[in-house]
């Protein structure tokens, strides 16, 4: 692959008469001329071209397309949720690859340069994404005006507005030619590999998300410094939409996808981080379109700017020359956490929360209580209603978008159903998961939690709905404090309460314990008037006391009413578990707390009367 031209050669290259991928035909630009504004044009095999609504020759057109799942296969291929078959696949937040939205505005805007070729895109802008989020159809307006220069070159702005926004989501300037013209300098090659990597395992293990339309790495990956290289399958384009498997294609979208996913495996390996691109500054093609089955090598080098990529990108024509240069392709970097990305590769095989110890950790015997936490922190550079997409059952969305107008409660809502469900799914494979039920790819297939749904029972206390196993599902309880949620999932009631650490009033510790309660707890004293002298430990064991009422109304389904005092302390254990009493039943439980950082946990059992 040449990185310049040869010395003494035109950099300009005369399109090829018929070089069809690159040209839009004249005889198709005349059918959309002549099409009434409002009435869908002569069939064309141009995918993105829809019912014209305005259009003055030469100078402007507003093209109308309806982005479908039913029409447009690629979008199965590029959703953000990994939920399928467990969901409708606009649950799972399909969206319009960038490079297909250039596609669509190269289509639209070629209708004003008939004859021309495509030689360039510049300043691409995207502002928000393209989705079809719980729908299955999506109303794009694709405007197009040229700037009215009288050279050789037509530059057309462009710009998709999806489902009637003002704003676009995305924009760019598409250069029409009759010549190539090579102005672009080339990426500098890779250092000497820092590491090697094999394409095939990379979507084997779902590190990227794409689906098989959009593979087009094959082979070895090299990493080095501050650049990569690969190899990319120029694939046929019979399965991108439904209505033709012989699409005419002004920019092979699928195939310039692979630079994004080049762009990500560089990020992931050197910054351990994911990205999402914003924008180009200019692209230049030099030939038409790779033959499908061609080999083409691609290589990029990548400058960091804080949350900020910039990447150089070179793409041969599979044959030896270049097909294209881009300078300046844009992403933004995320840092999401390891479980995090896990989860998300194989929800099925990984847990977001993590193990507490509250109770035994995975591979317990069976009827062993299972404790999971999760803090608000573990997903705070994660999108929160596409989380809630990742792990609620339908039936629950409409109760965390009810929610929308209170953010912190509806943030704890979802920690908790994310710690209840990962307890449940734990549980559900522990007894065939000796070293834990955090699995790993190679672990025991649990439960996708969009397959679980939780609701409430008569008594208020969170019961699992709908289980998608055999088996009955396990009792649950949940709590949260603040950034910190608590689950647990057992074979009978179980109660868990999360509480900060902190001064308590006089008066609110005499309403909630008496003073032979008291008494029982390390660093507590009282004067002869009941008042509390200062010793270590004394707020933990208060705190301590209050969570294991609260675990202990959480498990008989009362919560604390009508009473606090109601739940009696009898003693504390050797190992310093509380043993309790529930007066007007005459319950017992057993009360399990721990200190963790600033909480006091708790998890409440029935105990023998």
């Amino acid at each position: 692959m040449n990185g310049a031209a040869p010395q003494g050669a035109d950099p300009r290259r005369q399109l090829a008469p018929g070089a069809a991928p690159l040209v839009a035909r004249s005889q198709e630009v005349e059918a959309l001329r002549r099409a009434e504004p409002g009435r869908a044009p002569p069939p064309a095999p141009m995918p993105f071209i829809g019912a014209i609504t305005d259009y003055a020759p030469g100078r402007r057109i507003c093209v109308e397309r309806m982005l479908s799942l039913a029409e447009d296969l690629h979008l199965a291929d590029h959703h953000f949720v990994p939920a399928r078959p467990h969901k409708p696949l606009s649950a799972c937040y399909p969206v319009l690859p960038l490079t297909f939205s250039l596609e669509a505005m190269a289509e639209v805007a070629a209708c004003l340069a008939p004859g021309m070729g495509l030689v360039g895109i510049e300043q691409v802008g995207a502002g928000r994404w393209i989705a079809l989020a719980d729908r299955d159809r999506l109303a794009l307006s694709i405007t197009a005006q040229t700037d009215g220069g009288d050279g050789p070159e037509q530059r057309v702005a462009v710009a998709i507005r999806a489902d009637g926004e003002r704003q676009p989501a995305i924009s760019a300037v598409l250069v029409y030619g009759p010549a190539y013209r090579r102005t672009l300098a080339g990426p500098p090659p890779p250092a000497p590999a820092d590491s090697v990597l094999d394409a095939a395992q990379i979507y084997a293990r779902r590190q990227l998300f794409h689906g098989p339309s959009l593979r087009c790495l094959r082979g070895r990956i090299t990493v080095a410094g501050q650049g990569a290289s690969g190899t990319l399958l120029v694939r046929a384009p019979d399965r991108l939409f439904a209505s033709t498997p012989t699409p005419q294609l002004l920019t092979d979208p699928a195939l310039m996808d692979g630079v994004g996913q080049l762009i990500g495996i560089w990020a992931m390996q050197t910054q351990q981080r994911v990205t999402f691109p914003i924008g180009i500054d200019q692209l230049e093609y030099y030939a038409a379109t790779p033959a499908p089955g061609s080999l083409a090598e691609i290589r990029i080098h990548t400058v960091v700017s804080g949350k900020f990529l910039r990447t150089d990108v070179e793409i041969g024509d599979g044959a030896g020359a270049l097909w294209l240069r881009i300078r300046g392709w844009k992403s933004w970097q995320f840092r999401w956490d390891a479980r995090l990305l896990d989860f998300r590769r194989h929800p099925q095989r990984y847990l977001l929360s993590e193990p507490h110890a509250l109770a035994a950790q995975g591979g317990a015997a069976a009827g062993t209580p299972l404790c999971r936490a999760l803090d608000a922190a573990r997903i705070a550079d994660f999108d929160r209603t596409l989380l809630a997409r990742h792990y609620l059952h339908a039936d629950e969305m409409a109760a965390f978008e009810a929610k929308a107008g209170h953010p912190p409660r509806q943030l704890q809502w979802l920690l908790g159903r994310i710690a209840a469900k990962d307890a449940a799914r734990a549980w559900a494979v522990a007894p065939a998961a000796p070293s834990g039920p955090e699995g790993g790819d190679g672990g025991p297939a649990m439960p996708h939690p969009a397959t679980i749904a939780i609701d409430y029972d008569a008594l208020g206390r969170p019961r699992i709905a709908v289980w998608p196993l055999a088996s009955a599902p396990p009792w649950i309880s949940i709590a949260h404090c603040a950034s910190r949620a608590l689950a647990v999932a057992h074979d009978a009631p179980a109660g868990v309460d999360i509480e900060h650490v902190g001064p308590r009033e006089a008066a609110f510790v005499a309403a909630f314990s008496n003073a032979a309660e008291r008494a029982q707890l390390p660093g507590w004293e009282e004067g002869a008037r009941g008042a509390a002298a200062a010793q270590p430990g004394r707020e933990e064991w208060l705190t301590r006391l209050w969570c294991a009422k609260e675990a202990q109304g959480k498990l008989l389904g009362t919560g604390l009413g009508p009473s606090p005092r109601d739940f009696a302390l009898l003693r504390r254990a050797p190992d310093q578990a509380l043993l309790m009493r529930h007066r007007p039943s005459g319950a017992a439980a057993r009360v399990t707390t721990l200190r963790d950082g600033p909480f006091i946990c708790a998890l409440g059992l029935a105990a023998p009367r």
